[in-house]
């Protein structure tokens, strides 16, 4: 009982990512597990987290008096003070309590409250972060939705709520009719996210001006079954309406990385999330584009696109560095 150990939440549109770890945070020793996001009530993922933190510390003989503190990470908006999800997007519900129905289960635990992409960011400053990107530093994911996290100057950009960077919903096309389940018309995520790829695939489909044979022979002529997967599958196979989709996602996400680095002037993007399975088609034209030209998107010096390698457990891992670093009081985040 000596030991000593802490957990990570991470919750996205998709999956809920459980974990509890040794408060070294050694990577050998994260015992994790991952369940679909339930979004039957408002209160189902938070039943979930219980129900599979309960599991994981049964499995585990770990009793609750030996975790040290919760971090949760969560697709946002978030209120951070009162652990609620509010104007989200993805997740089934617009507001989404998540510290009273979790703090009512287990009392004892301490309980830290972030963004999911914010905790993406404290996961690479932690797990793999050279020393010379740490103090400047941002994290985007590209998964159901877009979001990021930054570190300025050697510290953890938060903002009033915890919102400080919602970057997936920065204005990159003003006369869009392109909307975003936010509600707004023209945000980036509404080009490149998973959800914006497929969404504009229908949309483009039922318009019928783009030729999408090899498209809908993927899914079988079952528009339903499109996903990003096989837009950008389609897209590799020459596909007409697809190249379109996949070509816009890239485009956009030129604007959104330039408006990033002219905002928060950054050392190192690293790139993670769902999305990133299709990295071949991805990223490499955006390096292209930030080494050969980058004025066109960006007025401050470049910076280095990179991938995790921790990929869609980012979150989860910094949500793990979020307890470390508030147990430490690491001057990142105080």
């Amino acid at each position: 009982m000596d030991e000593k150990y802490i957990a990570g939440v991470d919750i996205g549109g998709t999956w809920v990512r459980v974990a509890v770890c040794t408060a070294d945070l050694n990577e050998n020793n994260i015992k994790k597990r991952i369940v679909r996001t339930l979004k039957e009530t408002k209160y189902s993922i938070s039943n979930s987290v219980c129900e599979i933190f309960s599991e994981l510390l049964s499995e585990n003989n770990i009793d609750q008096s030996q975790i040290l503190g919760m971090g949760i990470a969560t697709a946002g908006p978030l209120n951070m003070e009162k652990g609620e999800v509010f104007n989200n997007a993805n997740l089934g519900f617009r507001v989404i309590p998540l510290k009273k129905p979790i703090k009512t289960k287990f009392p004892e635990i301490p309980t830290y409250f972030i963004n999911d992409a914010i905790a993406g960011v404290l996961g690479v400053h932690f797990f793999e972060a050279e020393d010379e990107e740490k103090d400047n530093l941002v994290y985007i994911s590209m998964s159901t939705g877009i979001g990021g996290g930054a570190i300025c100057g050697g510290h953890l950009l938060l903002g009033k709520e915890g919102n400080a960077a919602e970057i997936g919903h920065a204005l990159v096309e003003p006369r869009s009719t392109a909307k975003c389940n936010c509600g707004a018309y023209g945000c980036w995520e509404a080009y490149s996210s998973g959800t914006g790829v497929r969404n504009r695939t229908l949309d483009a489909i039922n318009d019928g001006i783009l030729n999408a044979e090899q498209l809908l022979e993927i899914v079988d002529k079952e528009k339903s079954k499109i996903t990003a997967k096989e837009v950008f599958q389609a897209a590799r196979n020459g596909d007409e309406l697809s190249k379109k989709i996949v070509d816009d996602c890239i485009f956009y996400s030129k604007i959104g990385i330039g408006l990033v680095n002219s905002f928060y002037d950054c050392t190192s993007i690293f790139f993670g999330g769902a999305m990133m399975k299709d990295k071949e088609q991805i990223i490499p034209p955006l390096i292209e584009q930030f080494e050969k030209d980058p004025i066109r998107f960006t007025v401050n010096h470049p910076p280095n696109i990179k991938l995790t390698r921790y990929q869609e457990e980012i979150g989860l891992r910094g949500a793990l560095a979020l307890v470390k670093y508030n147990i430490e009081k690491n001057k990142i985040i105080f």
